[in-house]
């Protein structure tokens, strides 16, 4: 180990300075850039009960898509966190930070092991650099860490083969359930993977390969998926099979919505969802010049890989496990008919870089010196000029949002105006839910009373959508009357005060013994 360390004194810096540049890119200033709203409050809530109450879930976190939930691994990886920096969210959002870290060091190390330093270089820093990348990197989300559980069934997958020791398919049925279980979307890894899995029985079958230990690792791998994804399936025998049906009603119900296994409409959606949902997202810094020549530079090892099998019979494994993965991503979001959001397609991005890092291996196969060293110096220019068009759009260029400390202000207020007495609490808000404001003030002691059962002489409503300047387009709060139910069942009020908080509203609200004026008949 220490004679390496010697030999690849570059190397060990340029790791190090890659960790420290990664680590600042997705830790800066994280308590003010994590994203923290009614989501985020939930989890936090859920989290609560975990540490506090020794209430374990069997449920993660709903789905957008019908009445189905995630596994609810991704809530005892927060309880961990939080566990240590005890009760603080921001602790969640470091530890998926440290994730993200982690998985930049995995895409070094596969780039590395299959295509060498150069090759490594490049897909690490662009993984790193990558703003939708930095984005989910530091903040508390179920969908986060897919890329770092993507990757690590590869391993499992990579290392049984090439250590000719096939328990470490344990690894890949591991991470395939944490996977799965950040995101329902990432159930698209389980064919792939097994895609992968098939192949060795391939080689054993026709080509007379070994495989040590290879029934027993997989095996273990299907018992130990089937372990950590049995809190759902416990759920299920307790409640009617709930997500079960939930399931297969999005597979087999109304597919004009959801799932669409028309080949021709699918094949309609491939293209759109690989250089735009993909390549232009992550990679190419959201510039379409750049995402045109992207787009055909990560297809080169794809094609490469299928002219070796085909004309030359020369099978490349890493080619294939990224081609493999790639196609059957692509295909596999292109049949959920719905809108693909960045997070849905998080567990197959790390093949995008690693795809186009691995060009430079390709280019040792040009026989002329000459051609070499130009093309070479081409292809490390286009890759400064992508670096330099996603450090245009880094997110930390922008000033951070605050929204923890800005939910926390507001909270601390109300508690400060309900005068240590029991509220009743509402918020108003286009594209957000009160759990954020609703974890802050069970934290402190002063969780709101419960409508219709617990009806105080105090609502506090808090405006999150009205501006300062009206316009046509601005928002004016009127929380008085409002058909909100935690403000109607509260009955008719009056505005006792209000007070501003980053262009936030608080309305203390108290009963109004007028009655209300009828209208005119």
């Amino acid at each position: 180990m220490m004679n390496w360390l010697k030999k690849n004194r570059f190397e060990v810096i340029f790791i190090v300075c890659l960790i420290l540049i990664a680590g600042f890119l997705r830790l800066y200033r994280i308590d003010e850039y994590m994203t923290f709203l009614g989501d985020e409050g939930r989890d936090a809530l859920v989290v609560k009960r975990i540490l506090v109450d020794y209430d374990f879930p069997l449920l993660g976190a709903p789905t957008s898509v019908g009445n189905m939930y995630n596994g609810p691994l991704y809530y005892y990886m927060m309880a961990s966190a939080m566990a240590i920096w005890w009760m603080n969210p921001v602790a969640a959002a470091v530890m998926v930070a440290f994730v993200g870290i982690v998985t930049v060091a995995l895409v070094y190390y596969f780039a590395r092991v299959w295509f060498g330093k150069q090759a490594a270089i490049i897909a690490s820093i662009l993984y790193a650099f990558s703003p939708v990348n930095i984005i989910y990197s530091h903040s508390s989300w179920n969908p986060n860490p897919a890329p770092f559980f993507a990757l690590l069934g590869i391993l499992g997958l990579y290392k049984a083969r090439y250590t000719k020791n096939y328990l470490w398919l344990i690894l890949t049925g591991i991470a395939s359930a944490f996977a799965v279980q950040m995101h329902l979307l990432a159930l698209i890894l389980i064919p792939i993977y097994f895609v992968i899995w098939l192949n060795e029985i391939r080689e054993w079958k026709w080509e007379g390969k070994k495989l040590p230990n290879f029934w027993k690792g997989s095996l273990f791998a299907i018992i130990a998926f089937l372990f950590l994804m049995s809190p759902l399936a416990i759920y299920d025998f307790k409640y009617n099979f709930q997500n079960y049906r939930a399931l297969t009603t999005f597979f087999l119900g109304d597919r004009a919505t959801t799932v669409n296994l028309n080949p021709f409409n699918t094949l309609e959606r491939v293209g759109p969802i690989y250089w735009d949902n993909l390549v232009n997202r992550y990679i190419a810094g959201e510039n379409f010049w750049l995402m045109v020549l992207i787009s055909i530079l990560v297809l080169i090892p794809v094609v490469s890989f299928f002219v070796n099998l085909i004309r030359n019979k020369k099978f490349i494994w890493s080619y294939f496990v990224l081609t493999v993965w790639l196609i059957g991503g692509v295909m596999g979001l292109a049949l959920y008919k719905q809108t693909i959001y960045d997070h849905y397609s998080s567990f197959l991005n790390p093949a995008l870089f690693l795809l186009f890092a691995s060009n430079m291996n390709l280019l040792n196969s040009i026989n002329s010196k000459k051609i070499n060293q130009y093309v070479r110096g081409a292809f490390f220019l286009l890759f400064l000029i992508i670096l330099i068009a996603n450090l245009n759009i880094n997110p930390l260029k922008e000033e951070p949002h605050r929204q923890l400390q800005n939910t926390k202000i507001v909270s601390d207020f109300v508690i400060e105006e309900s005068g240590n007495k029991p509220f009743n609490f509402a918020l108003l808000a286009e594209r957000n839910y009160d759990a954020a404001y609703q974890f802050f003030l069970d934290q402190a002691g002063h969780k709101p009373a419960q409508l219709p059962f617990e009806k105080t002489d105090q609502l506090f409503v808090v405006c999150e959508d009205e501006r300062s300047s009206p316009s046509e387009t601005d928002k004016i709060c009127n929380p008085v009357g409002h058909p909100k139910y935690e403000i109607a069942a509260f009955g008719w009020t009056k505005i006792e005060s209000e007070k501003e908080f980053n262009g936030v509203k608080v309305y203390k609200l108290i009963p109004n013994p007028e009655e209300p004026p009828k209208s005119a008949e």
